[in-house]
């Protein structure tokens, strides 16, 4: 048996060979039954088109594709982009040999054809021609679909050809594959009559492919580092995200450090295992939308997707996490007052009689307070007091959202509005909470230029979808929330005055976590309980050392950061009782001595200095370039004070 991927190896062979080929061909359509002669490769490829129940007498493929389906397949095509000038390179060497050159994609549909007028004319009759499919499943077994489906070079004589109509030809394939990744891209093939036939041409298409795959290794590097910058720019915006960066095929390419914890996984080789992604996987290969959002409700996450477009083409996605902190305790509840709001501190208890006055009245309320504090949660408690409901709540987080997609997000858009939209159009969140409340989180970080149609939104009652001129009346509370001083924005130009006017006509400021340490056991026991239940683990008791311990903590991250702590607790206690020793390490570090003892020497200037780094650290989830920028200090200075007050723990978390 030959194992060899050339069909002959001499010219002197060939008339003999030919024969020989077609001896073999009517015996196997006979008997079934492969001959000694037969290549095992060959005949491998036989058996598959039985299977797809390819006619062997067709006299040609009968898969084309239409002219604008293939413009369209082009259009896309990176690898028709690099192989182009290399085809062109070796039709030069070859015209006038008879032989065609041919690029197909991945799935053997031819996407360029080149050669003399004469035998391009005469492989039109087995419509080989561009468009069409020279898969085996569709052509039988050809140099195309057998490199394809084998995953190696090979070339295929006369009667090794399955389907009749092909036996008069002779062709060599070889793959291409990505430089990186090495999935197959495409094959490059050589094609021409069978009595013009060289063992040759098999190296020839080869050479090509290693030509093409070193192109493709300089644009993967360019793919690269454009998804890189694309990671940089979404993490360096003012209110950083959890992010991760993505390949065309689903690689991950860049990715801070928490999104491991948030997705509940070790290593990156886990992301798609995951039960709850499989079903975005298989939405990211098909969809040509260009952004959306998905929920993961197990995980209590929300992605916001965008598409990574390079040269028009889609090189990879964009992943931003948002962590929904959503825990309702039952209204039967002795300890609240309003749904989800645990407090009985002063300082809540003040915030609480507002809401009870404001709840139902159907006037705006913006919601402010350090990141963390809660607000959220009251957003939800205010629409739960209110006469609304029962009607839709939807929580959207401006500073989660690329800035591009917000206008899509919030107002929606209508069919064939943009390219890569969906093709259906989309309701906007305005619309989905209607005669409901919408909660606009990190308001502040919304573009100016967009708040004119927030704007409208609150004068008019009405939204205009993207690439529409109809208006949508809508009957919505809006509530807005941020960490950030809107009235200093105001001064600074970054947020329309009259927008701030129309969303202040209530103003509820929540305390930071510090400022109510009253509340601390209450929080701690509600967290404890819901917790235990969310990991199936009984509800652990809690040492009084770990809440004196809390009660000297400062919480730069306030509710959230609690929270966070107390998860961690609640998963690695032992003997069902939380101890100083079931706490994380980075919050340990603040209750040994030597800290105690060195924020003792420091000016209460440095102490303010210190809380506010600490905040911002927490406020930006560890990004030292946006603390650098919103203390408007260099990067080195700030290494110093992280050093200076031992803050390295809270950066690195």
């Amino acid at each position: 048996m030959f194992q060899s991927k050339l069909a002959f190896y001499s010219t002197n062979e060939l008339p003999h060979k030919m024969k020989e080929l077609e001896s073999n061909w009517e015996y196997f359509m006979l008997e079934n039954q492969m001959l000694e002669t037969m290549r095992p490769i060959v005949f491998q490829s036989w058996k598959r088109c039985q299977r797809y129940d390819v006619d062997p007498l067709q006299k040609q493929t009968p898969i084309i594709m239409d002219e604008s389906k293939l413009m369209e397949l082009i259009s896309r095509s990176n690898l028709y982009d690099v192989s182009l000038p290399v085809i062109e390179d070796l039709y030069n060497q070859i015209k006038g040999t008879q032989h065609l050159i041919t690029l197909s994609d991945s799935k053997g549909r031819i996407i360029h054809l080149k050669g003399d007028y004469k035998i391009e004319s005469q492989a039109q009759e087995m419509n080989f021609v561009a468009g069409a499919d020279w898969s085996e499943k569709f052509a039988g077994s050809n140099a195309i679909g057998t490199s394809l489906a084998s995953g190696q070079p090979i070339q295929i004589l006369s009667h090794e050809h399955y389907c009749e109509g092909v036996h008069p030809w002779v062709c060599s394939a070889a793959p291409i594959r990505d430089p990186l990744t090495r999935k197959i891209l495409g094959i490059i093939d050589l094609t021409g009559p069978s009595q013009s036939a060289q063992s040759h041409s098999l190296t020839v298409v080869q050479s090509v492919s290693g030509i093409i795959e070193q192109r493709l290794l300089q644009s993967s590097y360019k793919i690269l580092d454009h998804l890189q910058r694309k990671y940089e720019e979404v993490k360096n915006k003012p209110s950083a995200v959890h992010v991760v960066v993505v390949d065309e095929m689903l690689n991950v390419v860049r990715a801070d450090s928490k999104c491991l914890s948030l997705l509940q996984i070790n290593d990156w080789d886990q992301l798609w295992k995951k039960e709850e992604l499989k079903q975005l996987k298989t939405s990211l290969i098909d969809s040509s939308i260009h952004e959306w959002e998905w929920d993961i409700t197990s995980l209590k996450l929300k992605i916001f997707i965008q598409s990574v477009t390079l040269d028009s083409e889609r090189i990879g996605f964009v992943f931003c996490f948002e962590k929904l902190y959503q825990f309702h305790p039952s209204d039967s509840n002795s300890e609240t007052v309003l749904k989800g709001v645990i407090g009985k501190s002063d300082a809540m208890k003040k915030v609480i009689q507002k809401v009870q006055v404001i709840s139902e009245v159907n006037v705006p309320v913006l919601l402010t307070g350090e990141s963390g504090t809660g607000k959220e949660v009251f957003a939800y408690a205010i629409h739960q007091k209110s006469l609304r409901k029962n009607e839709p709540f939807i929580a959207i987080n401006c500073g989660a959202i690329p800035d591009n997609l917000i206008s899509s997000e919030l107002f929606g858009y209508e069919a064939g509005a943009f390219t890569g939209g969906n093709p259906q159009g989309k309701r906007g969140k305005f619309e989905e909470a209607n005669n409901g409340t919408i909660l606009l989180d990190e308001i502040g970080e919304m573009p100016l230029e967009l708040q004119v149609h927030l704007l409208r939104v609150l004068q008019e009652k009405e939204v205009v979808r993207l690439g529409s001129s109809k208006p949508l009346p809508i009957n919505v509370r809006i509530i807005a929330a941020t960490n950030k001083n809107l009235q200093k924005l105001v001064n600074e130009g970054l947020f329309r005055s009259d927008l701030y006017f129309r969303l202040n006509v209530v103003e509820l400021h929540l305390p930071p976590l510090k400022k109510r340490k009253g509340d601390i056991r209450l929080l701690c026991e509600f967290f404890a309980n819901e917790l235990a239940k969310t990991h199936k683990k009984q509800i652990p008791t809690i040492d009084q050392q770990v809440l004196d311990f809390f009660h000297r903590y400062q919480w730069p991250g306030n509710i959230r950061e609690l929270m966070n702590v107390m998860e961690y607790a609640v998963l690695f206690c032992e003997e069902n009782h939380i101890t100083l020793k079931s706490l994380p390490k980075s919050i340990l570090e603040n209750n040994n001595d030597y800290l105690t003892h060195k924020d003792n020497h420091l000016s209460p200037l440095e102490h303010k200095e210190k809380e506010k780094l600490k905040q911002l650290i927490y406020e930006t989830n560890g990004n030292l370039s946006e603390v650098a920028r919103r203390c408007k200090i260099a990067r080195t200075t700030l290494y110093r004070k992280i050093e200076k007050y031992n803050l390295g723990h809270v950066s690195n978390k």
